[in-house]
């Protein structure tokens, strides 16, 4: 999630953090796939998709900026699952400062912001949400701890008093010497990382970003993330968007390895920047999901074919990276366009939209949610200022897609030819493509039309295992499709329009 100071201070830094990973770690079915044992007569296990490659939509809630109760949406679990919903996201659960980062500066690890609740507040959402098939997953900052902090003020304290072993000293890097190299793992730019002079304590402080950070080579400061991440799976959670995020073995333990192993259900882990550029360093790591595009608010790849950055050639390219995720047993993701405000924070802010977002953001839906890409709302704030028309149609797009194991994650996606006559120049503005459940029982044919005016679409089913002779079901608009009588088939789409089909196959 970009929010305005990681992007601020972050636009090309990423790389600069990254190195060559040690560890290979991957998906629950990794030993499997890794191992070098001979085959023996018991028949393997067959490599099963993750929970978070059998679901879609996503609604991200800025909730200690808003102040949105957990009790609130506990309440709203069922009218958001009707809707399509079925992952919810935090920025972020614990009690951080509104007015830093948007809330995700931690003040303190081990309650939750007073506006929101209580910490059995979001116990009982996440366990509710739980028994109603739905996932919970949050941005996290593992970083740093917020220099307001009561925590910190008590190491201050402790410090100057001449303690050096308690638990709240020991989570930080201290000196007297403010000419001593700074921690290795810095986490951003060099300008975010410098000793920082406490009066109180009467020495310098390692500060990261807005208050002492945890310094990964350190086993004291390492401690007291492994307890507050503890905590934090206790509760059920499912997942995090690390903040930042980095390669450096150091920290694999606290950002893969212990949220994996220390509860059982499957996690989405990611970093706050990943990008399908590193996708096989990212899957070595241990990391399971990445931006299919990049870390943008208002750009993704259905606005980059609609604004003719990419042609449908582009757009192939770009969704053939969901695609080496899938494999990998993991998944790529994509918001709907949405944006923070980087000089006024988030409040009051005109949230971008597309020049007739009523059927635009629709067919965005259509085209990222449709080719397996985990795909959502970035902010609730916006989604609830949608028309009625809007939410209807898009929240149907979702709907759509939980309801057909061919249109989830994990199901495969071959791209499907699109001109009548194959001498013709193909047509950049039109795409289509065929899901394929898991399971094989189930196969889709999507197809767009992303120019703003209608068009015939002919698709040709030349290799496509799909059958010549049917009557395709219309999985959005409901009803029947016309009848395929040919291995050529042409849809009418109206301006921005799409088609999803459930077809039978060969």
């Amino acid at each position: 999630m970009a929010h305005s100071r990681i992007r601020a201070a972050l636009a090309g830094s990423l790389g600069l953090a990254l190195v060559i990973p040690l560890t290979l770690a991957s998906s629950e079915s990794s030993a499997e796939a890794t191992s070098t044992k001979a085959p023996t007569a018991k028949p393997a296990t067959a490599k099963r998709s993750t929970d978070f490659q059998n679901l879609n939509g996503f609604m991200w809630y800025y909730n200690t900026y808003f102040g949105y109760k957990y009790t609130d949406i506990e309440k709203d679990l069922d009218n958001l699952k009707s809707r399509g919903i079925r992952v919810l996201g935090f920025f972020s659960p614990y009690n951080g400062d509104k007015n830093t980062c948007d809330g995700c500066s931690p003040l303190d690890f081990y309650s939750v912001s007073p506006q929101n609740g209580t910490i059995q507040d979001w116990k009982k959402l996440v366990a509710a949400a739980h028994r109603k098939g739905m996932k919970v997953v949050s941005y996290f900052v593992n970083i740093y701890m917020d220099e307001k902090s009561e925590y910190f003020k008590k190491a201050e304290r402790q410090y100057a008093a001449g303690d050096r072993t308690s638990r709240e000293v020991s989570s930080f890097h201290w000196t007297t010497n403010p000419k001593d190299p700074l921690p290795r793992v810095q986490m951003g730019p060099a300008s975010q990382s410098k000793w920082a002079y406490s009066k109180t304590a009467g020495a310098y402080y390692w500060k990261l970003w807005f208050g002492p950070g945890f310094d990964f080579d350190l086993p004291t400061n390492t401690a007291e993330v492994k307890r507050i991440e503890k905590f934090w799976l206790d509760t059920g959670i499912d997942g995090f968007m690390w903040d930042v995020g980095t390669l450096d073995p150091s920290w694999k333990d606290v950002a893969v390895d212990l949220p994996k192993s220390y509860t059982s259900n499957d996690k989405w882990l990611t970093f706050e920047k990943g990008t399908p550029s590193q996708e096989d360093d990212f899957h070595k790591y241990g990391i399971n999901s990445w931006f299919n595009y990049k870390d943008s608010d208002t750009v993704n790849d259905y606005s980059r074919i609609i604004d003719g950055t990419v042609d449908a050639d582009g757009l192939e390219a770009a969704l053939h990276y969901t695609d080496t995720a899938r494999k990998m047993g993991a998944t790529t993701y994509a918001w709907s366009i949405w944006g923070d405000d980087p000089e006024k924070n988030l409040d009051p802010h005109t949230y971008p939209t597309y020049p007739k977002d009523d059927v635009m953001r629709v067919q965005e839906a259509a085209l990222l949610a449709g080719a397996g890409i985990t795909y959502g709302s970035g902010m609730y704030d916006q989604y609830i200022r949608w028309s009625p028309t809007l939410k209807s149609r898009w929240e149907r797009v979702l709907q759509t897609v939980n309801t057909n194991k061919a249109l989830l994650p994990a199901a495969s996606r071959t791209r499907v030819t699109v001109g009548d006559d194959p001498r013709d120049a193909p047509d950049p503005k039109t795409y289509a493509m065929r899901r394929t459940s898991e399971d094989g029982k189930q196969t889709a044919l999507l197809v767009y039309n992303f120019s703003d005016t209608a068009k015939e679409v002919t698709v040709d089913f030349k290799d496509t295992g799909i059958d010549t002779t049917q009557t395709p079901k219309d999985l959005y608009n409901g009803g029947n499709a016309p009848a395929i009588t040919d291995r050529k088939y042409t849809i009418s789409l109206p301006a921005y329009g799409f088609k999803i089909l459930d077809v039978t196959s060969r």
